[in-house]
Formats: C-alpha cells, structure tokens, sequence
C-alpha cells in the first residue's frame, strides 16, 4: 500500500474517532427516551437516574465511529472518481 494510502486511511480513522465522541454522546442522550422503553420491554438495564448506562454510551460511541467511517470512506472515493473523471 502506498504511503500516501496509508495516511489517508489514517485520517479518516483519526476523523472518525474524533468526531464519534461528541457525536456517540449526543446520540446516547437525545436517545434516551428509547431506552427507557427498552428497560422496561426486556428489562435489561438500560437507563439510570442520570442518564443512559455506561454501555450505551459505548454502543453509541461505536455505531458513531463506524457510521463516520463508512461515510468518510464513500465521500473520499467519489471525490477521487470526480477527480479522476475530470482530467
């Protein structure tokens, strides 16, 4: 693999990572109605008094940092097809 591969790869996983964080902890906020409802259907402990359990904020987190991946990941291969497509 190319250097220069590399270190975009590398950027998108480091974009990725940053932008999961606030992102993750947002969504396992504004979500907390969700898991409310969760609790009480299965009863798996879901939702504290303070907010959503340590394992959403894990799950959030890590369905962030994917999503963000996979989106960064698409968004630089169309604009390598525009690029290519346009010499």
């Amino acid at each position: 693999m190319k250097a220069s591969r590399i270190l975009k790869h590398s950027a998108i996983v480091l974009a990725a990572v940053v932008l999961g964080l606030p992102t993750g902890f947002i969504a396992a906020v504004v979500s907390a109605p969700f898991w409310g409802w969760f609790e009480g259907a299965t009863g798996i402990e879901s939702l504290g008094h303070g907010g959503p359990d340590d394992w959403v904020f894990y799950l959030m987190f890590a369905l962030s940092v994917v999503s963000l991946f996979v989106i960064l990941e698409i968004a630089f291969r169309v604009q390598k097809q525009v690029q290519t497509s346009a010499r």
